[in-house]
């Protein structure tokens, strides 16, 4: 069955995430640590989300959401992060995020639902300027109007909050199970999106455990080929 729309989530959706993790690691710690960096990167979306709750809240500054989320991850090892070491990586990150590209089959997917006219999106959650700059630095703003990218940072919640989802079916003008959703984050894209009624393509390329909660997804893919495999058939007729 064709699909009425499809949006997208951008980090470790779109693009590998954690490749300028890999690098930030490599500038910041791996002179005296050896960790699963990986491993390491998995668990700080975790606490990436957590933290941002607390920031959300104004709990937090901007400043402590950067470095409790690295302590916090490396504390899982067993390691004490000082606020300037997290700092550093954070800056690190920052640079390295400076040069990321996308999927190339991401690239594809996006590309055939333009060809078929299919009306296409992103929630992400974030700062705004920040998350509009990396569709641009992946040169996705050329195929996604910039009308139809809703970010969290602009609204002040973030996924899986409802009003996010709402927000582009009104400037999408689709709704209900016709629109599905790509994304890899299963307590906010996959909750998020089947809260709102959506149908949902979980993107997990890292293999994580899913949540014993009600929201399930339509598809699992564990690849971008699969991803783009998967975004391809919703533009049968």
């Amino acid at each position: 069955m064709r699909a009425d729309a499809i949006v997208f989530d951008v980090d470790d959706t779109l693009y590998d995430l954690a490749a300028p993790y890999r690098v930030a690691y490599a500038e910041v710690f791996a002179d005296r640590l050896d960790l699963p960096v990986d491993a390491l990167f998995t668990k700080s979306r975790w606490y990436s989300d957590r933290a941002l709750d607390l920031l959300t809240e104004g709990k937090i500054t901007e400043e402590d959401h950067k470095v409790l989320r690295v302590q916090w991850t490396f504390a899982d090892w067993g390691v004490d992060v000082s606020r300037e070491d997290a700092l550093r990586f954070q800056a690190a990150y920052a640079a390295a995020q400076q040069h990321i590209a996308p999927y190339p089959e991401a690239v594809e997917a996006l590309e055939a639902c333009v060809r078929h006219d299919m009306p296409i999106g992103v929630i992400s959650n974030g700062d705004a300027p920040h998350q509009r700059r990396k569709l641009r630095l992946l040169g996705l703003d050329e195929l996604i109007d910039e009308r139809l990218v809703v970010v969290s940072g602009e609204w002040n919640v973030h996924k899986p909050a409802e009003v996010l989802f709402r927000a582009i079916e009104g400037r999408l003008g689709a709704s209900g199970a016709g629109v599905w959703y790509v994304g890899d984050t299963y307590e906010t894209d996959v909750v998020g999106a089947k809260r709102a009624g959506w149908s949902c393509i979980w993107v997990d390329v890292r293999g994580r455990e899913v949540p014993d909660v009600p929201e399930q997804p339509d598809k699992t893919v564990h690849s971008p080929s699969e991803m783009r495999d998967a975004v391809l058939s919703l533009l049968e007729a």
